[in-house]
């Protein structure tokens, strides 16, 4: 029986039960009896802790710029499930993309056809004795089966954990092999050492295929750690006959920053690049993209340079009204929260922040925090609003209040800090009045409001900061607040 869109969803999500299971066999054999869609396809293989978001949709941006049918795979999802597969149906696409951010995603027909054909292959798989395949891999057979029919010529495939074990990791040759910035993230499952967790990342490096790493060295790790990312991935790719390339800090040269994005000039092509993207890293997450497409001749100079002007990608320092200055980015480990702190040092240099938190208890918050709120930052924060992720995994937001308050009262205590007893802690668990709130604390003056924590936030306060906005759909540069809500 065929399944409809719901139904589609509500299976995948009853998979979710079996939790997360590392391991290739299961996913090896479901896509046997599906036929093997995946090995007709050409991939680019991309994996990585900060960043492979970012690299996977400017490739697929690129990639679409010079033409090509595109598949691009990513996870999690910020507000629709099926953003997570999409086809991007060359320059057209491209142009659909950006005309209504939902264009080439897989319909609701496709999915719940294509869910129907996997489910039926589940049931054979544990009718013979096979375990049961978890949520991810049933995505992931989903999406090959969708991008396999769809005919593309080029697929971007991030990976969803680590690597050697991920669903992903069966394909057997693909164009390249990406590993983004590192660091510490999934460590109850990929190690507690950077060794341990750059080890499982190169477990997609494969015999022969050129390795693109953003090196570890431009990294907000001890040297220590730098130096064993960089030796594990060396030596990863020397038993593989694997060619590495290193994207380096030194290969770019930054030209312009303000909040309509960013120029730059990458040494290596001699080539000047813009990207509405925000994020301090975007520009090596640029080149690490152009590098790939230019060396392996999928695309040229002038389409390299349009996918990454046209590539978007959600909630990762994103700009929601550039009146408003409103902000959510996907923070979510260490490493990505001194990024944004170190984006928000360019942007609100001596100027008020009003922020918005909330993030998994199995992540390092208190680490994440002090890489935010500190006495070293450029910006100042007014006030800090906890709310927590809807997620089983999620930290109530009395605790990340908790966390905040100790640290505000540790600045305090230091003679250079900027931090005083009029600071605000708010804890407010429903999305919709977490943005009235920071709306009212943000007054006539416009401070500026940043979102940031776990992916799986970002999509309901992206919801509930367009609520209060008015928007054209696909068109953010038209954000007016209502007048209404400020006056609350």
């Amino acid at each position: 029986m065929s399944l409809t869109y719901e139904q589609a969803k509500d299976y995948l999500t009853d998979t979710l039960r079996f939790g997360i299971k590392l391991g290739l066999h299961r996913m090896k054999r479901l896509m046997h009896l599906l036929g093997d869609p995946q090995e007709h396809l050409v991939i680019i293989h991309v994996a990585g802790t900060n960043g492979k978001g970012s690299v996977s949709n400017y490739l697929a941006s690129v990639l679409a710029a010079s033409d090509k049918k595109t598949g691009l795979y990513t996870s999690p999802y910020i507000n629709r499930l099926t953003e997570r597969i999409r086809v991007l149906d060359g320059k057209q696409g491209l142009a659909g993309i950006a005309a209504d951010e939902t264009s080439g995603e897989i319909s609701e027909t496709d999915f719940a056809r294509q869910m129907t054909r996997v489910k039926n292959s589940v049931v054979q798989m544990i009718s013979e004795g096979e375990e049961q395949p978890t949520e991810f891999e049933i995505l992931t057979a989903l999406a090959f089966c969708h991008f396999a029919e769809q005919l593309c010529d080029i697929v971007v495939l991030e990976t969803g954990l680590g690597g050697r074990l991920d669903s992903t990791n069966i394909i057997q040759k693909p164009v390249a092999c990406l590993i983004t910035a590192l660091g510490f993230d999934h460590m109850d499952r990929l190690g507690s050492t950077m060794r341990e967790i750059a080890a499982e990342k190169a477990g997609i490096i494969k015999k022969g295929v050129p390795v693109y790493l953003f090196d570890p060295h431009q990294l907000h790790l001890k040297e220590s750690d730098r130096q064993d990312a960089c030796d594990v991935i060396r030596q990863t790719c020397e038993a593989n006959q694997a060619k590495l390339h290193l994207v380096k800090r030194e290969q770019v040269d930054q030209l312009a920053y303000s909040w309509s994005g960013q120029s730059f000039y990458v040494r290596p092509y001699q080539l000047q690049l813009e990207t509405t993207l925000l994020g301090i890293h975007q520009p090596l997450n640029a080149l690490m993209a152009a590098s790939v497409c230019l060396d392996s001749k999928l695309a040229d100079e002038e389409a390299v340079a349009a996918g990454i002007k046209a590539a978007r990608w959600p909630a990762r320092m994103e700009l929601l009204s550039d009146k408003q200055r409103l902000l959510i980015d996907g923070a979510h480990n260490p490493q990505s929260c001194e990024a944004l702190r170190q984006t928000l040092d360019r942007l609100l240099s001596g100027q008020d922040v009003i922020l918005i938190a909330g993030m998994l208890k199995d992540k390092q918050t208190e680490d994440m925090l002090a890489a935010v709120i500190n006495d070293k930052t450029l910006y100042d924060v007014k006030a800090v609003i906890c709310t927590s992720p809807d997620n089983p995994r999620a930290l109530p937001a009395e605790v990340l209040a908790g966390q905040v308050r100790q640290l505000l009262l540790r600045l305090r205590k230091t003679p250079v800090s900027g931090y005083n007893e009029g600071e605000n802690v708010y804890v407010i668990n429903h999305s919709d009045e977490c943005v009235r709130q920071a709306l009212k604390l943000s007054g006539r003056k416009h401070t500026a409001i940043c979102a940031f924590g776990s992916l799986y936030l970002m999509g309901a306060l992206r919801d509930s900061f367009r609520q209060f906005i008015h928007l054209e759909s696909g068109d953010l540069d038209k954000a007016d607040l209502l007048d209404e809500e400020m006056k609350e």
